[in-house]
């Protein structure tokens, strides 16, 4: 769901024009680190403004905006460039392994083949675990001349504070509501629709753009909101119930971790609604098409409950990753 929503300049990327400004500057001076290291939430755009970073140093146009056109543009949209080497997190794990930095090293030690440089792309790069890390961090520490990697994280924190010290960070910072809206509406979403989406999107104009190509899922997703919001106001048993039919229902999902990660995210977001009602209940919400179950499930529980319920959920979703029962932190979340 990353970033790719066009805009009226050089690349198309909403926001983060002081990220293209810089990057325009290195391809222009052709003046490259040997490691950079784009930080952010999810869907802010860093994976779109990697692959046109990329595709701006490759592209036959030679011309700081990407053609998409030429073979160079087009082979790395597939990733089939022979000095484009690109990895990811396998489906269905939590790491990347240390079979994939290896293949990655062995790759980036070649001399490049058809361009002046070999470029490394790993995304989700937080996803290193402290074998594949250490591995990564001999080949960042010995750099050719003619390779650049580039990693993207969304938890800064994950990477080895060795690495970060090594790389340039470029920090990627939430796009405004207003920007994000104005550009559904060009686009050609309605009012109604364009706000919602960009309230909910929380900075990342990725999810936005998702969910507007996606109206039935967003449609789904305002159902399962809703569901996430009322089962706080029901007994216990209900509520285990409830997150028994989502174990069920998602628990063998290739994509567990990021499933379990982004329902808790969520859940933050319904937990910030009912903090905010409660302090004020004129105060513009996230999910103002939610506002008559927020205000009902608010007036159950304490300004102090509801601080501790945002509490538990920011530690839950510390747990996630560290192979705890999904099960054990649903049903600890919602014990409020």
């Amino acid at each position: 769901m990353e970033n790719d929503i066009s805009q009226n300049m050089n690349w198309p990327i909403l926001g983060h024009q002081n990220i293209v400004k810089y990057l325009e500057r290195l391809i222009e001076k052709q003046d490259f680190l040997h490691t950079y290291l784009f930080t952010g939430p999810r869907d802010i755009g860093k994976k779109t403004m990697a692959d046109l970073f990329v595709k701006s140093i490759f592209c036959s146009d030679r011309n700081s905006i990407p053609c998409n056109h030429c073979n160079d543009c087009i082979e790395i949209s597939k990733l089939s460039h022979p000095d484009y080497i690109y990895v990811d997190r396998e489906e269905g794990k939590k790491n990347i392994s240390i079979e994939q930095v290896r293949d990655f090293q062995n790759r980036m030690s070649r001399t490049p083949m058809r361009s002046k440089y070999k470029i490394g792309l790993i995304n989700n790069a937080d996803s290193l675990n402290k074998e594949s890390a250490n591995a990564l961090l001999k080949t960042i520490e010995e750099p050719s001349k003619s390779s650049m990697i580039i990693l993207i994280a969304e938890k800064i924190e994950n990477i080895l504070p060795t690495i970060r010290s090594r790389s340039q960070n470029i920090i990627f910072n939430n796009v405004s509501d207003d920007e994000i809206y104005e550009n559904l509406k060009s686009l050609g979403a309605g009012g109604d629709i364009s706000k919602e989406l960009s309230k909910f999107a929380g900075g990342s104009p990725g999810i936005a753009l998702h969910y507007f190509k996606d109206q039935e899922g967003w449609n789904i997703q305002k159902t399962n909101l809703s569901q996430m919001l009322e089962i706080m106001d029901n007994s216990l048993n209900e509520k285990f119930f409830w997150v028994e039919s989502i174990i069920k229902k998602n628990g063998s999902k290739d994509n567990q971790y990021v499933y379990f990660e982004n329902l808790l995210d969520n859940y933050l977001k319904i937990a910030r609604d009912l903090i905010v009602f409660k302090l004020d209940p004129e105060i513009e919400l996230i999910h103002e098409f939610l506002k008559g179950s927020i205000s009902k499930v608010s007036r159950k529980f304490s300004y102090e409950e509801l601080i501790n319920f945002y509490k538990n959920i920011l530690s839950a979703k510390k747990m996630i990753f560290q192979n705890v029962n999904p099960r054990i932190i649903l049903e600890n979340i919602l014990i409020i």
